[in-house]
């Protein structure tokens, strides 16, 4: 194949996965403590050995190794998370919860313990605090939180405790769990709003250095208009990128009818 066309071709190809990257992003605009997520691109020249840290999932069409190690191809060297936090958002419902400072809820699911900055929580039919999926909300001793008096008045301090009566004799219902990790990059994207650990040797250090805000939604932390700055940036890689391969394609038709022709 020309390999001209392989170049083209792989840009292409980055082109997309970083549309479809921001296209996510978009998606998960209003949900609630979601995080956004880019791209890292990088230059790279042949040979390409199979211990070069190109993903090759993310790096289709790349060229053989005996390609020409004078041209410089694009490859997705990796993709982050920003966990910066979201702007607040008051909504008067004592069982939305907003988390201030790095840290995440851990909630115990089908799949065993998973992480998330989602604080839209509410209470089940069996009196627990779950999240809108089902999951429930683990306190300190990574138990499951039940409110045994659901008419009582629900009031969650800034450090996690839950106390809920009439204000004048309320009832500890235990400390929600916060955890923390030294490096997130240590964690995955599972989907709504769930994180997991990806190395079982990594474990969740409980912190203090995270505060609760009560009747707060943490919002995603995508900005709208820098998402679509950049997906317009891309849309025109991407078309750039075709143009590329129907001139090459173009030429090489021109190429292969000129043969033979009697001048």
């Amino acid at each position: 194949m020309h390999e001209g066309l392989i170049i083209a071709a792989s840009g292409g190809v980055k082109q997309q996965l970083k549309l479809d990257v921001l296209a996510n992003n978009l998606a998960n605009l209003n949900n609630a403590g979601f995080k956004s997520d880019g791209l890292v691109f990088r230059e790279i020249y042949p040979p390409f050995d199979e211990d070069s840290s190109i993903e090759a999932s993310r790096n289709a069409l790349l060229p053989p190794n005996d390609s020409n190690k004078n041209v410089a191809y694009v490859a997705v060297d990796n993709q982050y998370t920003d966990y910066s936090q979201g702007l607040f958002q008051q909504t008067g419902n004592p069982l939305d919860l907003a988390m201030e400072g790095e840290g995440f809820f851990e909630v115990d699911t089908p799949n065993g313990p998973r992480y998330t900055r989602n604080g839209n929580f509410s209470i089940n039919k069996e009196k627990y605090i779950i999240t809108q999926d089902g999951n429930y909300l683990l306190d300190s001793n990574q138990q499951k939180i039940k409110i045994e008096d659901t008419d009582g008045e629900i009031d969650i301090a800034s450090d996690g405790t839950i106390s809920v009566g009439n204000g004048f004799g309320n009832q500890p219902a235990g400390i929600i769990r916060l955890v923390a990790f030294e490096d997130p990059k240590m964690l995955s994207k599972e989907g709504n709003g769930l994180y997991k650990i990806m190395d079982n040797e990594v474990k969740p250090q409980v912190t203090d250095k995270a505060k609760i805000a009560q009747g707060v939604l943490e919002r995603s932390n995508v900005n709208s208009i820098e998402e679509m700055t950049k997906m317009i940036t891309a849309i025109r890689g991407f078309e750039a990128y075709q143009k590329v391969i129907q001139s090459i394609d173009e030429a090489d038709d021109e190429a292969v009818n000129s043969i033979g022709r009697v001048v």
